[in-house]
């Protein structure tokens, strides 16, 4: 499908969180309908709303009979449509589509589409020129251990894989978010700003990459990223894309002091922070992390996982996605 019509999209499903944005994302999800079926005279168009968490996982691992699945929602809703996809077969899984309605949209930033901050005035034109392309998915291989038994499980993300205080930060704004009405970057800076409070601290953890020597690293932040940002538009890697067979590592390291780490972290929101001596760029196809101790603050695509051992791998154009053009 690499061609720019409407038409193009085949049978649409419409993947929604009803909830979202205060129950707003519904209604959305009935507009966009409503759009498609104008512009292509036609009615192929479905919509499937979320009833619990990894919900839309489940829908659509059960979408291969649909060309196109949209996730209408933000970083969580793209995270749980991609792991289903995932798990159909490569010559019957369907492109991926992105209306961004949450609070950080990193992966629709990456893609180049913009926030959408009044959902009622949802902007579903950049539909009309999008035609599909492949890229990159981040294959994490998740691994606990309790009572002598390990279980080993699989997830995939699209944006950002993350342990330390930059994944405490995000899992916090779930809670923040519904307690201060915030969103996008200042509810990103909000729960930045207390996770260097009392919460500060490093994360120590063996680090091994392309199957290199393992090294033990003291991290205060460690992203591993497929799009240059996270955290609602903080460009962690700059030079990060989707698209090159390859993910980008940004990793500070400590024991540095508050006062200076916490500069290095605002920094960031514009990309000064890759310069500093504290922080490690570098780009790799696997690598894998052992963490001392299984409490660890981990997040795929802003979605909280708990792991003692994690092994993360590039596969490259894994999923075809609607890049507006």
């Amino acid at each position: 499908m690499n061609v720019n019509r409407m038409d193009a999209l085949g049978r649409v499903l419409i993947v929604v969180n009803p909830a979202a944005q205060s129950g707003a994302a519904a209604g959305a999800a009935e507009r966009l309908k409503r759009f498609l079926t104008m512009y292509c005279h036609r009615e192929a168009f479905d919509i499937a709303q979320t009833e619990r968490p990894r919900h839309a996982t489940e829908i659509a691992a059960g979408a291969a009979e649909y060309d196109t699945v949209i996730a209408l929602g933000g970083d969580g809703v793209v995270h749980e449509v991609t792991c289903g996809l995932m798990r159909i077969e490569e010559g019957r899984r369907p492109t991926l589509g992105v209306i961004p309605v949450g609070s950080g949209n990193d992966f629709a930033r990456t893609l180049g589409l913009t926030d959408v901050t009044d959902v009622s005035g949802t902007d579903f034109s950049p539909l009309l020129t999008s035609s599909a392309a492949p890229i990159d998915v981040l294959e994490i291989t998740c691994r606990s251990h309790s009572g002598g038994t390990t279980r080993t499980w699989t997830e995939y993300a699209v944006q950002t894989v993350s342990f330390g205080l930059d994944a405490a930060i995000a899992i916090d704004t779930h809670a923040m978010r519904k307690i201060t009405g915030l969103t996008g970057a200042p509810l990103y800076l909000a729960s930045g700003l207390k996770a260097f409070g009392r919460d500060y601290r490093d994360f120590p953890a063996h680090v091994r990459f392309d199957g290199g020597a393992e090294k033990r690293v003291r991290a205060i932040i460690f992203a591993i990223q497929n799009g240059p940002t996270y955290g609602s538009g903080f460009r962690i890697c700059p030079q990060a894309d989707p698209c090159d067979g390859l993910f980008d590592v940004c990793y500070a390291t400590g024991p540095v002091p508050r006062a200076v780490a916490l500069p290095v972290f605002l920094s960031a929101k514009n990309g000064g922070h890759t310069h500093n001596p504290h922080v490690h760029l570098q780009r790799a196809k696997r690598v894998d992390l052992v963490f001392p101790s299984p409490t660890y603050p981990i997040q795929l695509d802003g979605e909280q996982v708990g792991a003692a051992e994690m092994s993360i791998e590039v596969l490259p154009s894994a999923l075809s996605v609607l890049w507006p053009r």
